[in-house]
């Protein structure tokens, strides 16, 4: 029995870092680019690595459950990516404002 659960918890925690890794890593290299085109402020910047974090998961859900259909959370899941990602860009935001020039 403790085997079972040993297994399935390592499967779980396993799935979940290809799950965030993904997003992670989409999500970082949509906002280098957006940050080095200089084409959004760091709120825009934020909002779209919030969404694209989402669609990097929703991809890789697509992959591991071999379904479409899942792409149907992506209404949701961009409504709280852009949310958060409001909030994140305006702490960033005063975050810049206030650490002197030499730190960034």
């Amino acid at each position: 029995m403790v085997n079972k659960i040993s297994n399935f918890y390592y499967l779980f925690f396993f799935l979940t870092f290809i799950y965030s890794i993904a997003g992670a890593m989409l999500s970082f290299a949509v906002m280098m680019i957006l940050k080095k085109t200089n084409f959004l402020s760091e709120i825009g910047v934020s909002v779209a690595g919030g969404v694209f974090h989402n669609v990097g998961q929703i991809i890789v859900a697509m992959i591991l459950l071999n379904t479409a259909n899942i792409g149907y959370y992506m209404i949701a899941l961009s409504i709280s990516g852009i949310i958060s990602g409001i909030f994140i860009g305006l702490c960033s935001a005063l975050m810049i404002k206030k650490l002197p020039l030499k730190v960034l």
